[in-house]
Protein backbone atom coordinates (compact mmCIF):
# COMPACT_ATOMS: atom_id res chain seq x y z
CA UNK A 1 0.00 0.00 0.00
CA UNK A 2 1.39 3.38 -1.05
CA UNK A 3 2.30 5.77 1.75
CA UNK A 4 3.59 9.18 0.72
CA UNK A 5 5.22 9.82 4.09
CA UNK A 6 6.96 6.44 4.19
CA UNK A 7 8.24 6.96 0.65
CA UNK A 8 9.60 10.40 1.51
CA UNK A 9 11.25 9.02 4.64
CA UNK A 10 12.85 6.25 2.57
CA UNK A 11 14.25 8.86 0.17
CA UNK A 12 15.61 10.85 3.12
CA UNK A 13 17.31 7.69 4.42
CA UNK A 14 18.84 7.02 1.00
CA UNK A 15 20.18 10.59 0.81
CA UNK A 16 21.78 10.22 4.23
CA UNK A 17 23.28 6.89 3.15
CA UNK A 18 24.99 8.64 0.22
CA UNK A 19 26.13 11.41 2.56
CA UNK A 20 27.56 8.82 4.97
CA UNK A 21 29.66 7.28 2.21
CA UNK A 22 30.98 10.72 1.32
CA UNK A 23 31.83 11.46 4.95
CA UNK A 24 33.55 8.08 5.19
CA UNK A 25 35.62 9.00 2.15
CA UNK A 26 36.70 12.20 3.89
CA UNK A 27 38.03 10.11 6.80
CA UNK A 28 40.17 8.03 4.44
CA UNK A 29 41.25 11.02 2.35
CA UNK A 30 42.45 12.96 5.40
CA UNK A 31 44.05 9.94 7.06
CA UNK A 32 41.80 10.36 10.09
CA UNK A 33 40.79 6.74 10.56
CA UNK A 34 42.98 6.37 13.67
CA UNK A 35 42.34 9.85 15.09
CA UNK A 36 40.02 8.40 17.74
CA UNK A 37 41.52 5.29 19.41
CA UNK A 38 38.45 4.03 21.26
CA UNK A 39 34.99 2.80 20.28
CA UNK A 40 32.01 3.17 20.65
CA UNK A 41 32.91 6.31 22.65
CA UNK A 42 35.40 8.90 21.44
CA UNK A 43 38.10 9.59 24.03
CA UNK A 44 35.66 8.26 26.60
CA UNK A 45 32.88 10.69 25.73
CA UNK A 46 30.04 11.14 23.28
CA UNK A 47 31.18 14.62 22.26
CA UNK A 48 34.96 15.06 22.14
CA UNK A 49 36.68 18.26 21.04
CA UNK A 50 36.02 18.44 17.30
CA UNK A 51 39.42 19.42 15.93
CA UNK A 52 41.88 17.91 13.46
CA UNK A 53 41.28 14.28 12.55
CA UNK A 54 38.74 13.93 15.37
CA UNK A 55 36.43 16.23 13.43
CA UNK A 56 36.38 13.81 10.49
CA UNK A 57 36.37 10.53 12.42
CA UNK A 58 33.85 11.46 15.10
CA UNK A 59 31.78 13.35 12.53
CA UNK A 60 31.69 10.13 10.53
CA UNK A 61 30.45 8.27 13.60
CA UNK A 62 27.71 10.82 14.22
CA UNK A 63 26.45 10.58 10.64
CA UNK A 64 26.67 6.78 10.80
CA UNK A 65 24.60 6.83 13.98
CA UNK A 66 22.02 9.03 12.28
CA UNK A 67 21.79 6.62 9.34
CA UNK A 68 21.41 3.74 11.78
CA UNK A 69 18.52 5.51 13.50
CA UNK A 70 16.87 6.33 10.16
CA UNK A 71 17.12 2.72 8.97
CA UNK A 72 15.75 1.48 12.30
CA UNK A 73 12.74 3.80 12.00
CA UNK A 74 12.33 2.80 8.34
CA UNK A 75 12.27 -0.88 9.32
CA UNK A 76 9.73 -0.39 12.13
CA UNK A 77 7.55 1.80 9.91
CA UNK A 78 7.65 -0.76 7.09
CA UNK A 79 6.81 -3.63 9.44
CA UNK A 80 3.85 -1.81 10.97
CA UNK A 81 2.41 -0.48 7.69
CA UNK A 82 0.66 -2.37 4.90
CA UNK A 83 3.72 -2.90 2.73
CA UNK A 84 4.50 -5.93 0.55
CA UNK A 85 6.43 -8.70 2.26
CA UNK A 86 9.55 -8.03 0.19
CA UNK A 87 9.69 -4.44 1.45
CA UNK A 88 9.47 -5.61 5.05
CA UNK A 89 12.14 -8.27 4.54
CA UNK A 90 14.42 -5.78 2.78
CA UNK A 91 14.04 -3.26 5.61
CA UNK A 92 15.01 -5.92 8.17
CA UNK A 93 18.04 -6.95 6.11
CA UNK A 94 19.05 -3.29 5.84
CA UNK A 95 18.80 -2.93 9.62
CA UNK A 96 20.91 -6.05 10.29
CA UNK A 97 23.45 -4.90 7.69
CA UNK A 98 23.84 -1.42 9.17
CA UNK A 99 24.39 -2.94 12.63
CA UNK A 100 27.06 -5.23 11.17
CA UNK A 101 28.59 -2.26 9.37
CA UNK A 102 28.84 -0.34 12.66
CA UNK A 103 30.53 -3.31 14.33
CA UNK A 104 33.03 -3.55 11.47
CA UNK A 105 33.74 0.16 11.84
CA UNK A 106 34.43 -0.34 15.54
CA UNK A 107 36.63 -3.35 14.86
CA UNK A 108 38.58 -1.30 12.30
CA UNK A 109 39.40 1.18 15.10
CA UNK A 110 40.17 -1.33 17.84
CA UNK A 111 42.30 -3.60 15.67
CA UNK A 112 44.81 -0.74 15.48
CA UNK A 113 44.55 0.72 18.98
CA UNK A 114 43.77 -2.23 21.27
CA UNK A 115 46.61 -4.79 21.74
CA UNK A 116 44.20 -7.51 22.88
CA UNK A 117 42.04 -7.11 19.78
CA UNK A 118 45.19 -7.07 17.63
CA UNK A 119 46.46 -10.32 19.13
CA UNK A 120 43.07 -11.99 18.77
CA UNK A 121 42.54 -10.96 15.15
CA UNK A 122 46.09 -11.68 13.97
CA UNK A 123 45.86 -15.06 15.71
CA UNK A 124 42.59 -15.94 13.99
CA UNK A 125 43.86 -14.97 10.53
CA UNK A 126 47.43 -16.16 11.15
CA UNK A 127 48.99 -12.90 10.02
CA UNK A 128 52.23 -11.60 11.43
CA UNK A 129 51.13 -7.99 11.11
CA UNK A 130 47.87 -6.17 11.72
CA UNK A 131 47.97 -4.05 8.53
CA UNK A 132 46.53 -6.69 6.12
CA UNK A 133 43.69 -7.33 8.58
CA UNK A 134 43.04 -3.61 9.04
CA UNK A 135 42.88 -3.13 5.29
CA UNK A 136 40.56 -6.10 4.81
CA UNK A 137 38.20 -4.83 7.53
CA UNK A 138 38.23 -1.31 6.06
CA UNK A 139 37.42 -2.54 2.55
CA UNK A 140 34.68 -4.85 3.85
CA UNK A 141 33.25 -1.96 5.87
CA UNK A 142 33.22 0.27 2.78
CA UNK A 143 31.67 -2.47 0.63
CA UNK A 144 28.90 -3.14 3.14
CA UNK A 145 28.16 0.60 3.17
CA UNK A 146 27.49 0.42 -0.57
CA UNK A 147 25.22 -2.60 -0.08
CA UNK A 148 23.23 -0.78 2.61
CA UNK A 149 22.94 2.21 0.30
CA UNK A 150 21.58 -0.01 -2.49
CA UNK A 151 18.95 -1.38 -0.11
CA UNK A 152 17.81 2.13 0.83
CA UNK A 153 17.53 2.98 -2.87
CA UNK A 154 15.42 -0.13 -3.45
CA UNK A 155 13.12 0.61 -0.52
CA UNK A 156 12.67 4.14 -1.89
CA UNK A 157 11.67 2.63 -5.23
CA UNK A 158 9.39 -0.07 -3.80
CA UNK A 159 7.49 2.41 -1.63
CA UNK A 160 6.87 4.82 -4.53
CA UNK A 161 3.53 5.26 -6.27
CA UNK A 162 5.23 4.90 -9.64
CA UNK A 163 6.38 1.36 -8.78
CA UNK A 164 2.87 -0.14 -8.86
CA UNK A 165 1.87 1.84 -11.97
CA UNK A 166 5.00 1.17 -14.01
CA UNK A 167 4.61 -0.17 -17.55
CA UNK A 168 6.83 -0.30 -20.63
CA UNK A 169 6.10 0.02 -24.33
CA UNK A 170 8.26 -2.61 -26.04
CA UNK A 171 8.88 -5.99 -24.43
CA UNK A 172 11.84 -6.88 -26.69
CA UNK A 173 13.66 -3.65 -25.99
CA UNK A 174 12.82 -3.89 -22.28
CA UNK A 175 14.28 -7.37 -21.97
CA UNK A 176 17.49 -6.17 -23.58
CA UNK A 177 17.55 -3.07 -21.37
CA UNK A 178 16.98 -5.15 -18.24
CA UNK A 179 19.89 -7.43 -19.10
CA UNK A 180 22.16 -4.50 -19.95
CA UNK A 181 21.42 -2.65 -16.72
CA UNK A 182 21.91 -5.83 -14.70
CA UNK A 183 25.31 -6.25 -16.31
CA UNK A 184 26.08 -2.58 -15.70
CA UNK A 185 25.16 -2.95 -12.02
CA UNK A 186 27.42 -5.98 -11.57
CA UNK A 187 30.28 -4.16 -13.28
CA UNK A 188 29.60 -0.98 -11.29
CA UNK A 189 29.77 -2.95 -8.05
CA UNK A 190 33.14 -4.38 -9.10
CA UNK A 191 34.22 -0.81 -9.86
CA UNK A 192 33.21 0.25 -6.34
CA UNK A 193 35.34 -2.58 -4.92
CA UNK A 194 38.28 -1.48 -7.07
CA UNK A 195 37.81 2.09 -5.88
CA UNK A 196 37.83 0.97 -2.25
CA UNK A 197 41.00 -1.02 -2.91
CA UNK A 198 42.64 2.01 -4.53
CA UNK A 199 41.74 4.26 -1.58
CA UNK A 200 42.72 1.90 1.19
CA UNK A 201 46.04 0.93 -0.40
CA UNK A 202 46.92 4.61 -0.96
CA UNK A 203 47.14 4.04 -4.71
CA UNK A 204 45.08 7.06 -5.71
CA UNK A 205 48.05 9.17 -6.82
CA UNK A 206 50.40 6.41 -7.93
CA UNK A 207 49.69 7.28 -11.59
CA UNK A 208 50.29 11.05 -11.75
CA UNK A 209 48.71 11.86 -15.12
CA UNK A 210 45.37 11.44 -16.91
CA UNK A 211 44.09 10.35 -19.41
CA UNK A 212 47.50 8.78 -20.11
CA UNK A 213 49.43 6.72 -17.57
CA UNK A 214 53.05 7.84 -17.21
CA UNK A 215 52.67 9.39 -20.65
CA UNK A 216 51.55 6.11 -22.22
CA UNK A 217 48.26 4.34 -22.92
CA UNK A 218 49.34 1.37 -20.80
CA UNK A 219 51.64 1.92 -17.81
CA UNK A 220 55.23 0.72 -18.35
CA UNK A 221 55.11 -1.87 -15.56
CA UNK A 222 58.75 -2.86 -16.03
CA UNK A 223 60.03 0.73 -16.11
CA UNK A 224 58.09 2.56 -13.41
CA UNK A 225 59.67 5.57 -11.66
CA UNK A 226 60.97 4.03 -8.44
CA UNK A 227 62.82 5.77 -5.62
CA UNK A 228 64.20 3.33 -3.01
CA UNK A 229 65.39 6.31 -0.94
CA UNK A 230 61.92 7.81 -0.53
CA UNK A 231 60.92 8.70 3.08
CA UNK A 232 58.51 5.74 3.17
CA UNK A 233 59.87 3.34 0.54
CA UNK A 234 57.86 0.42 -0.80
CA UNK A 235 59.06 -2.56 -2.79
CA UNK A 236 58.98 -2.45 -6.58
CA UNK A 237 56.45 -5.29 -6.57
CA UNK A 238 54.16 -3.26 -4.30
CA UNK A 239 54.52 -0.27 -6.62
CA UNK A 240 53.55 -2.46 -9.57
CA UNK A 241 50.52 -3.74 -7.65
CA UNK A 242 49.34 -0.22 -6.83
CA UNK A 243 49.76 0.89 -10.44
CA UNK A 244 47.88 -2.20 -11.61
CA UNK A 245 44.82 -1.64 -9.40
CA UNK A 246 44.78 2.10 -10.17
CA UNK A 247 44.93 1.41 -13.91
CA UNK A 248 42.29 -1.33 -13.59
CA UNK A 249 40.02 1.18 -11.85
CA UNK A 250 40.41 3.57 -14.79
CA UNK A 251 39.83 0.96 -17.48
CA UNK A 252 36.87 -0.59 -15.68
CA UNK A 253 35.26 2.85 -15.36
CA UNK A 254 35.10 3.20 -19.13
CA UNK A 255 33.70 -0.33 -19.49
CA UNK A 256 30.92 0.51 -17.02
CA UNK A 257 30.30 3.81 -18.79
CA UNK A 258 30.17 2.18 -22.22
CA UNK A 259 27.61 -0.47 -21.29
CA UNK A 260 25.54 1.96 -19.26
CA UNK A 261 25.48 4.63 -21.98
CA UNK A 262 24.33 2.06 -24.54
CA UNK A 263 21.57 0.89 -22.17
CA UNK A 264 20.54 4.48 -21.44
CA UNK A 265 20.28 5.39 -25.13
CA UNK A 266 18.04 2.35 -25.70
CA UNK A 267 15.98 3.34 -22.67
CA UNK A 268 15.42 6.89 -23.89
CA UNK A 269 14.46 5.62 -27.35
CA UNK A 270 11.96 3.29 -25.68
CA UNK A 271 10.02 6.43 -24.63
CA UNK A 272 8.98 5.32 -21.17
CA UNK A 273 8.91 8.47 -19.04
CA UNK A 274 9.92 7.00 -15.66
CA UNK A 275 12.70 4.76 -16.92
CA UNK A 276 13.83 7.44 -19.37
CA UNK A 277 14.15 10.06 -16.64
CA UNK A 278 16.29 7.73 -14.55
CA UNK A 279 18.41 6.98 -17.64
CA UNK A 280 18.99 10.70 -18.27
CA UNK A 281 19.94 11.17 -14.63
CA UNK A 282 22.35 8.23 -14.93
CA UNK A 283 23.98 9.74 -18.02
CA UNK A 284 24.50 13.06 -16.23
CA UNK A 285 26.02 11.24 -13.26
CA UNK A 286 28.45 9.20 -15.36
CA UNK A 287 29.75 12.27 -17.22
CA UNK A 288 30.19 14.10 -13.91
CA UNK A 289 31.92 11.06 -12.40
CA UNK A 290 34.47 10.73 -15.20
CA UNK A 291 35.30 14.43 -14.87
CA UNK A 292 35.67 14.02 -11.10
CA UNK A 293 37.97 11.04 -11.64
CA UNK A 294 40.19 13.17 -13.85
CA UNK A 295 40.24 16.01 -11.32
CA UNK A 296 41.13 13.58 -8.53
CA UNK A 297 44.37 12.95 -10.41
CA UNK A 298 44.94 16.52 -11.58
CA UNK A 299 44.38 17.98 -8.09
CA UNK A 300 46.52 15.27 -6.45
CA UNK A 301 43.68 13.82 -4.37
CA UNK A 302 42.06 17.07 -3.21
CA UNK A 303 39.73 16.03 -0.39
CA UNK A 304 36.55 17.68 -1.67
CA UNK A 305 37.04 16.25 -5.17
CA UNK A 306 37.74 12.77 -3.83
CA UNK A 307 34.71 12.88 -1.55
CA UNK A 308 32.46 13.96 -4.43
CA UNK A 309 33.95 11.20 -6.60
CA UNK A 310 33.17 8.51 -4.02
CA UNK A 311 29.66 9.84 -3.27
CA UNK A 312 28.82 10.12 -6.97
CA UNK A 313 30.05 6.58 -7.54
CA UNK A 314 27.71 5.36 -4.81
CA UNK A 315 24.81 7.27 -6.37
CA UNK A 316 25.58 5.74 -9.76
CA UNK A 317 25.55 2.27 -8.21
CA UNK A 318 22.17 2.81 -6.56
CA UNK A 319 20.66 4.42 -9.67
CA UNK A 320 21.89 1.55 -11.86
CA UNK A 321 20.21 -0.92 -9.53
CA UNK A 322 16.93 1.00 -9.79
CA UNK A 323 17.19 0.97 -13.59
CA UNK A 324 17.86 -2.78 -13.61
CA UNK A 325 14.93 -3.52 -11.29
CA UNK A 326 12.60 -1.25 -13.27
CA UNK A 327 13.73 -2.96 -16.46
CA UNK A 328 12.81 -6.41 -15.14
CA UNK A 329 9.57 -5.01 -13.70
CA UNK A 330 8.71 -3.83 -17.20
CA UNK A 331 9.44 -7.22 -18.74
CA UNK A 332 7.22 -8.96 -16.20
CA UNK A 333 4.44 -6.37 -16.60
CA UNK A 334 4.32 -6.76 -20.38
CA UNK A 335 4.41 -10.55 -20.11
CA UNK A 336 1.49 -10.41 -17.66
CA UNK A 337 -0.50 -8.08 -19.92
CA UNK A 338 0.12 -10.35 -22.92
CA UNK A 339 -1.02 -13.42 -20.99
CA UNK A 340 -4.18 -11.59 -19.90
CA UNK A 341 -4.85 -10.61 -23.52
CA UNK A 342 -4.45 -14.21 -24.71
CA UNK A 343 -6.77 -15.46 -21.98
CA UNK A 344 -9.41 -12.85 -22.78
CA UNK A 345 -9.34 -13.72 -26.49
CA UNK A 346 -9.70 -17.41 -25.72
CA UNK A 347 -12.71 -16.68 -23.51
CA UNK A 348 -11.05 -17.87 -20.31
Amino acid sequence: MYSKNLHRFAILTAIFAVFLIGVGASVTSTGSGDAVPDWPLSYGTLFPRMAGGVLYEHGHRLVAGTVGILITVLMLWSLKSKQPKYVKVLSVVAFVSVVLQAMLGGLRVLVVSDPKVQDTVTGIFSTGHVEPVRMAIAITHATLAEIVLCMTFLISLFTSKAWSNFRVKEVTSSLKIAKLYTLTFVFAFIQVLLGALVRHTQAGSVIPDFPLSFGKIIPPFNALPYDPNAPFPISYAELQFKVAIHFAHRVWAFIVAGIGIYASVLTIKNKDKLLGNFAKFWLALIVFQILLGAFVVWTKLAVIVTVLHVATGATILGTTLILAVLGWKGVNSVAFEQSELILSKSGV
